[in-house]
């Protein structure tokens, strides 16, 4: 395939563009593909909006969900780090109020991530980093295809060829307004199956919810007193014995939760071995890196492929089958997961503590990890005040209560669930794009005939 395009000057200067990768073969050649469908811009059959422009007013307490890019995935939604604004300034900016079945896009960071807003994380609104397209009522057209279509390759090559800037790239509202979408054969069939798999996902929270309940349950921190206190006294003898003389650690409220956890006198690292297999890169040999931003919210871990003579700095830990890594920055996220079969060799950060559990199930570990509790516990051992951290020693001394034998066995049966149906979703996913990019090419070939 040829390395270099040639165009003329005219057609340059009338797109405004005069960059190589804007005009970089492969790009063109999915271009001629696509207008050999003749497909439309978004804007002929959906209203095209971007988000609040103004800074947002934060709610102390209670308020509207607010949606950045970083909140948008690959047809998923990470909302563990979405801000609220006041009820007031989401009424006085009812044009970006999201509506279900609303399509967002990235317009910075990953640009070109899209999904489909669900009911279920609304009342929501958005800042202008995101796209909001709305479908018209007459344009045929279902939103579950429309995402998963701008996920596809011939999606996301127009969203990054039309992303412009310097420091930060940036796909504007009036690019993503031009974007083309195809009607293809498989439409409906693309739409059933990502639907199926936000239904899908949707099971599997909701399982490893009631797996979160049915632990808290039974390590009694449902009954714990969390009453806030204006004032509270401890004795200098526990403090000095704690070596602990912050106000956060004495608090009633958290005394309570280490009281209720340390019944059973045992500690992670009593469980768990702390594992420390040293990552070597190997230039011209790739391999699959696990960042802190790939843990998802539901106890699993993506990872991207990074050759080996760009390997990251911090890429420092090979991880194994039955691992969990529990991330060591702020904890209070509760950003831990399980390492899948598939998933064996990979590399994670020196951002994560890679736990090897010994007496306790995987599953049953994870899910303790991630009880919102537990993270608050985690964070009290933090330090420092851009990146506060847990040393891997303060993490093992952490308390663990260890539930009896059948709850064990419910829990982590009630985990291996909920993964098995979030991996179900991702391949259903994966099937609704190459729906879309294996209808494309033949469809080409059959006019070029």
């Amino acid at each position: 395939m040829a390395v270099w395009s040639q165009i003329a000057y005219s057609e340059a200067i009338t797109l405004n563009r005069m960059d190589a990768e804007y005009f970089r073969p492969e790009n063109l050649a999915d271009l001629q593909r696509l207008k050999e469908l003749r497909p439309q811009p978004l804007c002929k059959f959906a209203f095209v909006t971007d988000g609040i422009h103004a800074s947002p007013e934060i709610a102390p307490e209670g308020g509207v969900r607010y949606l950045s890019a970083k909140c948008v995935k690959d047809n998923a939604f990470a909302l563990a780090d979405a801000l609220s604004i006041t009820d007031s300034q989401n009424a006085a900016n009812k044009r970006t109020q999201l509506r279900p079945g609303d399509v967002l896009i990235t317009s910075v960071g990953t640009i070109g991530n899209a999904a489909v807003v669900q009911p279920d994380i609304l009342p929501a609104n958005a800042d202008r980093h995101l796209g909001i397209v709305r479908l018209n009522q007459d344009a045929g057209l279902d939103p579950y295809y429309v995402a998963s279509f701008l996920n596809s390759r011939y999606g996301r090559f127009q969203s990054i060829r039309e992303a412009t800037g310097n420091v930060q790239l940036n796909l504007f509202i009036e690019k993503i307004k031009t974007l083309l979408v195809p009607r293809l054969p498989v439409e409906k069939a693309v739409a059933e199956a990502t639907q199926t798999a936000y239904a899908t996902r949707r099971k599997a929270e909701e399982l490893y919810a009631e797996a979160e309940a049915v632990l808290t349950d039974a390590l009694g921190l449902d009954r714990v007193d969390l009453t806030p206190r204006l004032f509270y006294e401890d004795t200098y003898a526990h403090a000095a014995g704690a070596a602990r003389f912050d106000a956060e650690y004495h608090s009633p409220r958290m005394q309570n939760v280490i009281k209720t956890l340390s019944t059973s006198g045992k500690t992670i690292g009593d469980v768990v071995t702390l594992m420390k297999r040293r990552f070597k890169a190997i230039p011209g040999k790739p391999f699959d890196y696990i960042e802190i931003a790939d843990v998802s919210t539901a106890g699993t871990a993506g990872s991207s492929t990074v050759a080996g003579e760009d390997a990251p700095g911090r890429a420092t830990w090979t991880v194994k089958p039955g691992d969990i890594i529990t991330t060591t920055v702020r904890p209070i996220r509760r950003l831990s997961a399980i390492i899948l079969p598939e998933q064996d060799g990979f590399v994670c950060s020196s951002g994560f503590a890679v736990l090897r559990p010994r007496d306790i199930e995987p599953e049953l570990l994870l899910t303790y990890l991630r009880l919102p509790l537990v993270a608050e516990l985690l964070d009290l051992y933090t330090t420092a005040s851009m990146y506060p951290a847990i040393s891997t020693a303060d993490l093992l001394r952490i308390p663990l209560q260890i539930p009896d034998e059948r709850t064990r066995t419910t829990i982590a049966s009630m985990v291996r669930v909920s993964l098995a149906a979030r991996a179900e979703s991702i391949s259903l996913l994966d099937e609704a794009k190459n729906m879309v990019e294996n209808a494309i090419v033949p469809l080409q070939s059959h006019i070029q005939t």
